[in-house]
């Protein structure tokens, strides 16, 4: 794929800046939760894509880093401000110190990966998680007829669909 592929497809498929940062605040409860437990809210955005995640959590006081495997859309984040390492999460994981964030988080991210792999990243955010930290993915839901057969398959880097049990699991 061309380097502004993923781009693009975000663009096209996903969503306006507005609309996204519209849906994410479902997640201000969780937010809230964080701030009112913790001194030094933290951040790490696994998948970071344009940003309006990290953007929203930085505009309420975390300290956010992300990662994002895509040159071009890390490049347009750093360009927004946003404190983002270029690459592949799982080494990139390695290189944080145990209990060092509040959430780390992962939006539409884990489809990408194989079993092996989402294992992995679930034990080595465990690792980076502060006691009362949270955890967050979210993943196209195939308990939706219409995910399950049209919008996740639209995509074509999508490779696992994610059953909510086996996650939970």
């Amino acid at each position: 794929m061309d380097s502004d592929f993923y781009l693009e497809f975000e663009n096209n498929f996903r969503g306006s800046r507005e609309q996204i940062t519209q849906v994410l605040s479902n997640y201000d409860g969780l937010l809230d939760y964080i701030l009112n437990i913790d001194n030094n809210p933290s951040l790490l955005d696994i998948g970071s894509g344009r940003g309006e995640w990290m953007q929203k959590c930085n505009a309420k006081g975390f300290a956010s880093i992300g990662i994002e495997m895509d040159f071009k859309i890390a490049s347009d984040s750093r360009n927004l401000g946003l404190n983002i390492k270029h690459g592949d999460a799982l080494p990139l994981l390695d290189t944080f110190t145990d209990d060092s964030f509040s959430i780390v988080s992962a939006f539409h991210v884990i489809e990408h990966m194989n079993h092996e792999n989402i294992r992995e990243i679930l034990l080595k955010s465990k690792r980076i998680l502060k006691p009362d930290g949270l955890l967050i993915l979210e993943t196209p839901s195939i308990d939706s007829l219409l995910v399950a057969t049209k919008s996740f398959h639209i995509d074509p880097t999508h490779i696992n669909p994610i059953h909510p049990d086996l996650l939970a699991f």
